[in-house]
C-alpha cells in the first residue's frame, strides 16, 4: 500500500483524484464548484487559493472555510474576505476557503500554513459538520459529504463503497464529536501561537456551544444569492463583512491597529 507523505507547504493537496489544488496555481478559471455560469472569474495565487499573493506585505487576514468563504458564485471583489480586508489599511486577503471541504480540511490547512504565512488575524467559518476528509488505500485524500458525492467517491468502485459505508455509519453525534475534536485542535494551536481569531458556527454547529470569540453574525440568513443560485450573493457578503468588522471594532479593538467602525 502506498502511504501519502506527511503533508507540508510543498505537498499540501485538497484532493488527489481530481479537483487538485496544484491545478489552480497562478491560473484563472470561469467556473468553480457549482458555478458553471461562466459569469464570474476565479483567479488563484501561487498556492492555488483564491486570495492575494502570500508575498504581499501588510496586515494579513487568513480566512478558512468552504465555498461560502472561497466565494463561489461571486467575483473576487464580492467575496466577504476581500470586502473585510478592504476595511483595513494595507489589508492582505489570504483566503484559503475551498469549495466542498470540511472542518477536517480546515484543521489540516491551518496547521500546514500558519507558520508559513504568519497571519495577523484568523477568521474561520466552519462548514457543515457532516463533512469529512477521506484517506484512501491508495495513499490519497478526498473530500466527503453525505448529501452528494463527486470525484473519487463517485467515479471509482472503491470510492462508491467508501461513500456508502460512510453514509451508513454517520450520525449527528459522530458529526459533532468530529467537529469538536477539530475545533479544540484549532483552538489550542492558535492559543499557543498567541493568535487573534474568531470563528463562525452558523453552518450547523449547535447554537448552545458558546465561546467568547464565536461570532455567527448574520452569515446563515441569506440576503441575496450568487449567480449559481446556491451561495451567498454580493449584498450578503458585504453585509457579513461589514457586521464582522464592526463587531471586532467594538469587542476586540486590539485585533486590528487603528481600527474604526465602517
Amino acid at each position: 500500500m502506498e502511504v501519502l507523505k506527511y503533508w507540508n507547504v510543498d505537498s499540501f493537496e485538497i484532493s488527489t483524484y481530481k479537483f487538485n489544488l496544484s491545478d489552480r496555481v497562478n491560473k484563472t478559471y470561469k467556473t468553480s464548484g457549482s458555478d458553471n455560469t461562466e459569469l464570474c472569474s476565479y483567479s488563484y495565487n501561487e498556492l492555488g487559493f483564491r486570495g492575494d499573493s502570500i508575498t504581499r506585505k501588510g496586515f494579513k487576514v487568513l480566512s478558512l472555510g468552504c465555498s461560502h468563504t472561497e466565494g463561489v458564485g461571486v467575483n473576487y471583489v464580492d467575496t466577504w474576505p476581500q470586502i473585510f480586508c478592504k476595511y483595513i489599511p494595507n489589508g492582505v486577503n489570504l483566503n484559503f476557503g475551498t469549495g466542498g471541504r470540511s472542518n477536517d480540511f480546515i484543521a489540516r490547512c491551518l496547521l500546514t500554513y500558519y507558520d508559513y504565512v504568519k497571519p495577523d488575524l484568523v477568521l474561520i467559518v466552519y462548514p457543515d459538520i457532516c463533512r469529512r476528509e477521506i484517506y484512501t488505500d491508495e495513499g490519497g485524500i478526498e473530500p466527503f459529504m453525505p448529501q452528494s458525492s463527486w470525484g473519487y467517491l463517485l467515479e471509482t468502485t472503491n470510492g462508491e463503497n467508501i461513500q456508502n459505508n460512510m453514509v451508513a455509519l454517520q450520525n449527528e453525534n459522530s458529526d459533532f464529536i468530529n467537529w469538536y475534536k477539530n475545533h479544540l485542535l484549532i483552538k489550542y494551536f492558535l492559543e499557543s501561537k498567541g493568535a487573534n481569531w474568531l470563528w463562525n458556527g452558523s453552518m450547523n454547529i449547535p447554537t448552545d456551544y458558546k465561546e467568547f470569540n464565536r461570532f455567527d453574525g448574520d452569515f446563515a440568513t441569506v440576503i441575496d444569492k450568487a449567480v449559481d443560485g446556491g451561495h451567498h450573493g454580493p449584498i450578503h457578503n458585504k453585509k457579513y463583512a461589514e457586521t464582522l468588522f464592526n463587531y471586532i471594532s467594538s469587542e476586540f479593538p486590539s485585533y486590528i491597529p487603528n481600527i474604526k467602525k465602517t
